[in-house]
């Protein structure tokens, strides 16, 4: 079956008390565009991509950004749940100073990849991790989804394998403290809020 292609995809009208979320990310265009395929897929959900801004991704700017965003897209009912999305490889020493500060808000929660972002991309394909002794820098992970999928990640369809990568990457989860191990992500947390929302949509195409 046809993966459904987000750029023919005709937004619904969101409802007025739809659920959002505000998603802070760490890069620029990869993370923004991924979650961007969710944003009003169905009326029930708003799904808003804060990408950082000229590589600003160190701790205090995605903070300034959560609150920023926060203030901007918060709904009249504060129905809604803030997300930073974080990658170990840049960032491991400063993780601790913003999981501090969002443990201290209800609303605010943390998902962790580590290496990086595209250990979450590559569970969408397949379950079986590569041999992780070669797999500790982000780069490797980058050439490793090519060879999964011809021409890579595609983030106006493959988001629509939603269901696959909460399930492969929550069966090979492991961390330390609550930092993930090398080719573990905690992103799976945050899909599958969002696919208790898109699930109806999203099977019709598995």
């Amino acid at each position: 079956m046809a993966l459904l292609d987000k750029r023919r995809y005709e937004k619904k009208e969101p409802f007025r008390d739809a659920i959002i979320f505000i998603i802070i990310c760490e890069g620029e265009k990869r993370e923004p565009d991924y979650f961007e395929f969710f944003n009003e897929l169905t009326s029930q959900l708003k799904v808003i991509s804060v990408a950082s801004q000229k590589g600003e991704s160190a701790p205090n700017h995605l903070i300034t950004n959560a609150k920023e965003a926060v203030d901007k897209f918060n709904s009249d009912n504060g129905d809604y749940e803030l997300w930073i999305v974080l990658d170990v490889d840049r960032w491991k020493k400063h993780i601790h100073d913003i999981q501090k500060e969002s443990s201290s808000k209800k609303e605010w929660n943390i998902a962790i990849s580590n290496p990086c972002f595209e250990v979450w991309l590559y569970f969408h394909f397949t379950d079986k991790l590569p041999d992780l002794a070669n797999y500790t820098s982000c780069s490797n992970w980058k050439q490793l989804i090519p060879k999964l999928r011809k021409g890579g990640f595609n983030s106006t369809k493959h988001p629509t394998l939603l269901a696959n990568a909460i399930t492969n990457s929550r069966k090979n989860y492991k961390e330390e403290g609550y930092i993930p191990d090398i080719g573990s992500t905690q992103l799976f947390k945050l899909g599958e809020k969002i696919y208790k929302i898109t699930k109806k949509i999203l099977e019709k195409y598995q």
